[in-house]
């Protein structure tokens, strides 16, 4: 069963990546799309997107946008509640200990406890006086549908599948997850793998069993995070609208990552790699990688880097590779100490659980640097931008913009264009076009 759907009006997705504390670059990325709202629109987040997906970090922020908090709200969040999320950044911590008398040396490095408390106490999970559920989340007496709503994504660890949270599925009007605390949900989605523990979810069947008798069972639903399989949850927004009788070309969609991870590896590092070493960069290489993957799967069914219907703001963190000694020459790994960020001049952490005050301010002026300075892409062949410019278009219909600079951009040779002007650049575009795929 679909919904009925308004062929004239657009059905817009807000969409929100996995990524720990870097979270907090989301949200100030999302508090310049807010500003962009109220001035061309009026609306909040809330009310322009007609769905709002996350997963990780990402289902905190969708569940605040959901219940209508500000974007300044969530920054906040990081800021003051981070330590009590991560309260540490080495192993060998002596804060540690708890965690690993109770799970042994396989233990997670975090306790959910602080994760679990913070949310419970905030005042966006509750309403008048209890815990929100999920199937409560946008809902008014007067609406069919709920205004917006909202997808978070959990990986199932018995069934071996992703659990689409959501607080509307007229297909089936019961799941089992209906009556869970919207705070444990995201407690689930945010589960990650070597950092925190699973997350139990539980629902009671009754009803007759084949004595006739009423009986109650219990059924176990073990979670963890959504990063596992859908770290940005782009592809799985769309189609979640597709099966509610959306097309995909009436659909307007907002990716929002939490800065790019570049780390390269090389060969002889992880030549022999094993267990240990490929387990403890879980979330670094396979949730980051499979998130930028979805993206470029979704610009391409979207219509392409110029497309006015996607919009996708991410941005490196770091340069890591350095320049070639010549045109044929591969790029060089940049040792650790000499990768900055391209507008700060500095090193950003790349972690996901550095909670530090300097670390906030860090990622927060990075994250504002890009939306003043930073361009929308930035290819072997072109950049072209501004960020604001870009969020314009979106939030207005129009690509106009984008399209006549990319346009100029791949219409120029390398060697002259406004988008290849450096040495550095222009090497790029020479391997390019010999076929190595590498962002400059």
């Amino acid at each position: 069963m679909s919904e009925a759907v308004n062929a004239k009006k657009p059905f817009r997705i807000l969409c929100l990546d996995g990524g720990g504390i870097r979270g907090i670059i989301t949200a100030r990325l999302l508090q310049e799309v807010e500003k962009q709202l109220q001035e061309h629109h009026q609306q909040s987040l809330a009310q322009y997107f007609d769905m709002v997906a996350g997963t990780s970090t990402g289902s905190l922020l969708a569940a605040g946008v959901a219940m209508g908090y500000r974007s300044q709200d969530l920054i906040e969040l990081y800021q003051e509640k981070g330590t009590e999320i991560f309260p540490y950044q080495s192993l060998l911590s002596l804060k540690r200990w708890k965690v690993f008398f109770k799970h042994g040396l396989s233990a997670p490095k975090f306790s959910n406890d602080g994760l679990t408390k913070v949310l419970t106490e905030l005042p966006m999970f509750q309403q008048d006086g209890r815990h929100v559920l999920l199937k409560e989340v946008g809902k008014r007496p007067d609406q069919a549908r709920p205004n917006p709503i909202l997808l978070i994504l959990a990986y199932d660890a018995k069934y071996r599948n992703t659990t689409f949270f959501t607080n509307y599925h007229p297909a089936s009007p019961k799941r089992w997850y209906d009556n869970a605390p919207l705070w444990k949900v995201c407690v689930a989605s945010a589960a990650a793998p070597t950092f925190f523990p699973a997350c139990e979810l539980t629902n009671t069947e009754r009803g007759k069993v084949e004595t006739g008798e009423e009986a109650s069972e219990v059924w176990s639903f073990p979670h963890v995070d959504g990063g596992v399989t859908a770290n940005n949850p782009a592809l799985c927004a769309i189609s979640q609208a597709i099966s509610l009788g959306h097309r995909l070309e009436d659909i307007e969609l907002l990716s929002i990552g939490t800065g790019q991870n570049k780390k390269p590896l090389d060969f002889k590092e992880i030549e022999g790699w094993g267990l240990i070493q490929w387990g403890l960069r879980i979330a670094d290489v396979f949730m980051e990688g499979q998130s930028e993957l979805q993206g470029e799967i979704c610009q391409r069914l979207m219509g392409g880097k110029t497309s006015n219907r996607y919009l996708r703001l991410q941005f490196d963190l770091n340069d890591s590779l350095g320049d070639p000694r010549n045109s044929l020459a591969q790029p060089p790994i940049l040792p650790n100490p000499q990768r900055k960020n391209r507008l700060l001049g500095k090193q950003v952490s790349e972690s996901m659980d550095d909670a530090s005050p300097e670390n906030m301010a860090r990622l927060l002026e990075a994250a504002r640097l890009h939306v003043e300075q930073g361009n929308l892409y930035e290819g072997r062949f072109e950049h072209y931008g501004p960020v604001t410019q870009a969020i314009e278009d979106f939030l207005t219909n129009s690509s106009g913009e984008r399209k006549r600079q990319a346009k100029i951009a791949q219409s120029k040779p390398a060697g002259g264009s406004a988008s290849a002007h450096t040495l550095k650049e222009r090497l790029a575009a020479d391997s390019a076009r010999r076929g190595y795929a590498r962002r400059t």
